[in-house]
């Protein structure tokens, strides 16, 4: 059989299993049946990259395009170029570089005169004067305008905006409708936190658009987040996910609202649309501030269109801080946003679709990424059987920690793990609670620096490393990679019950525990400003003002006035 109509054959399969799909969708929802759905993988196609995207970085927004007839999946490779590959050979049909200042951390294709790039400034500021950040270019790379920052004067006056404050500074994502660009992931970085009396009354838009036409901002005259209220407290950061409807306008999703809201900016009107998982009831408020999620049990994903099923989907995330594991659900929408069913612990995702596919796009190794040919199955559970059984699922997670959070936080959590594990026989001791590739990655690096560049005398003093991991595997790992293997006073976390217990309110940055007589003096996770000046020379001394060092006989010494 030819290569032209194998691929024919699959072709027809995979559109007749969408419009099959739809059809079916379109009964579900007049009988208001609810059911369980999946996506399963009916082909995959691996494609070999051209040896000079070998071992780089692909960043996570593709693009799958018909060009010329063919299917063509656009990669992202390292924010430096656009790689073009033909779905079907699985050869690379073109290499666009991008000479940018910064890197490229989006893009949009729309033709070969027309690609939006966003890009990344090394400073990650505004640049009021000189804008480089958002520019359409060509097949050819040539840069053929730069979008500035120019703000429609009637609604900034309407609305008292502040320019600097609407525009993401280093444009990290945008969506593109009807010949507008909307940005995404905005408001975290000039909001101040949910739920406080500042947030409140200087509300931000809940939209802004750039028209491409016109090199001009839009702004929106709806202000505020989703319903809140002065009290109600959600973590800040990307708390607004933006995608793009069926009716090719940006969707809102806020990871704590069971509603996805659809901006008609042509009439600057908001639509509400509930779209909310049946695995909980409301994802109630934090009774503080906070910038992170870590507390919050569950927060949902952004909103897809499926274009090639004619649905929605949206997810799910149940926290592993609550529930001992990480744990997903897929939500399923029709094409007017009516709930139809949802997958507790999905495998498959579509990230890129058209009308005739759906396509999980994933790099496999560093020379490799294969695509996943998906479909849309209905699975025969029993709907209201299945979710009650998803339900009992969580709640048993859930409880198993809560039992052991509190048998931990009766005490002090990080002294009663470690004599979970081994006997602590000074009166006077400090613990170290590392959470595995959590938290600011700085302050991690430099505990772990701290630790390595004096093992020999860290493994002589009371000082015990306690390191938290979602499994055993990622511990396992963590060890092998970071050379923590040379300490001999190391208790394993395993199933990240020492992050459920953290302190509250922080980043996972890197915890210091110090016992002096038997009292615990100092308990606490140091802001990343503080990690050099503070909790390195905890770790290396004493305290802040000595060290540990080796004397010529191999015996632990102290010396005092120790600086960084």
């Amino acid at each position: 059989m030819n290569r032209k109509l194998l691929l024919l054959i699959i072709l027809s399969f995979a559109l007749f299993s969408c419009n099959d799909n739809t059809q079916q969708f379109k009964d579900n929802v007049e009988t208001k049946e609810k059911f369980v759905y999946d996506y399963e993988v009916y082909n995959a196609k691996d494609i070999i990259l051209a040896e000079e995207d070998r071992g780089k970085t692909i960043l996570s927004r593709k693009q799958l395009v018909d060009m010329d007839g063919k299917n063509v999946v656009i990669l992202n490779i390292g924010g430096n170029s656009l790689s073009f590959y033909d779905l079907e050979s699985g050869e690379k049909v073109h290499e666009i570089l991008v000479d940018s200042l910064g890197k490229m951390k989006c893009f949009h294709f729309v033709g070969k005169d027309s690609i939006f790039i966003g890009c990344s400034n090394f400073r990650h500021e505004i640049e009021l004067a000189t804008p480089q950040a958002l520019r359409l270019i060509d097949w050819d790379g040539n840069v053929k305008k730069i979008y500035g920052y120019e703000v429609d004067q009637d609604e900034l006056n309407r609305y008292k905006y502040d320019v600097d404050k609407l525009v993401a500074p280093d444009n990290n994502d945008f969506v593109f409708c009807q010949g507008n660009i909307i940005p995404c992931e905005t408001y975290f970085r000039s909001y101040g936190l949910l739920g406080t009396k500042e947030s409140v009354e200087n509300p931000l838009p809940i939209g802004i658009r750039m028209d491409t036409k016109e090199n001009k901002y839009h702004v929106s005259k709806h202000r505020k987040y989703a319903d809140i209220k002065e009290g109600m407290h959600y973590p800040t950061y990307c708390s607004l996910l933006v995608t793009k409807s069926a009716n090719d306008l940006p969707v809102f999703r806020y990871r704590y609202s069971s509603s996805a809201f659809e901006w008609d900016f042509n009439h600057d009107s908001i639509i509400e649309h509930c779209f909310k998982s049946a695995l909980i009831d409301t994802i109630m408020p934090l009774p503080h501030p906070a910038e992170y999620g870590h507390e919050m049990p569950c927060y949902y994903g952004p909103v897809k269109y499926d274009e090639c099923n004619q649905v929605y989907i949206s997810t799910i995330f149940f926290n592993d801080n609550i529930y001992g594991k990480t744990k997903w659900a897929i939500l399923f929408a029709d094409k007017d946003f009516q709930y139809i069913g949802e997958k507790f612990e999905y495998e498959y995702y579509p990230s890129e679709t058209n009308k005739n596919l759906a396509l999980n796009i994933r790099k496999t190794d560093d020379s490799t990424v294969t695509a996943y040919y998906l479909k849309l199955v209905k699975n025969n559970y029993d709907y209201a059987k299945y979710i009650d059984s998803c339900k009992n699922v969580l709640q048993s997670m859930k409880q198993n920690i809560d039992d052991k959070k509190n048998v931990l936080l009766d005490g002090c959590p990080p002294i009663k793990f470690v004599k979970s594990q081994m006997d602590i026989k000074e009166s006077s001791y400090k613990i170290l609670t590392i959470y595995c590739n959590c938290g600011c990655q700085g302050c991690e690096k430099g505990a772990l620096g701290t630790l390595l560049a004096n093992k020999e005398v860290l493994n002589k003093v009371p000082l015990y490393i306690i390191l938290s991991a979602y499994n055993p595997e990622h511990l396992d790992s963590y060890i092998e990679t970071t050379g923590l293997s040379y300490f001999n006073k190391v208790a394993k976390d395993s199933t990240g019950i020492m992050k459920t217990v953290a302190k509250t309110g922080l980043v996972l940055n890197p915890r210091i525990t110090v016992v002096n007589d038997g009292m615990v003096i100092l308990d606490t996770i140091y802001q990343a400003l503080d990690i050099e000046d503070k909790l390195l020379p905890q770790i290396a001394g004493p305290n802040e003002n000595s060290r540990y060092v080796l004397n010529d006989n191999g015996e632990v010494s102290i010396v005092y006035s120790y600086k960084k």
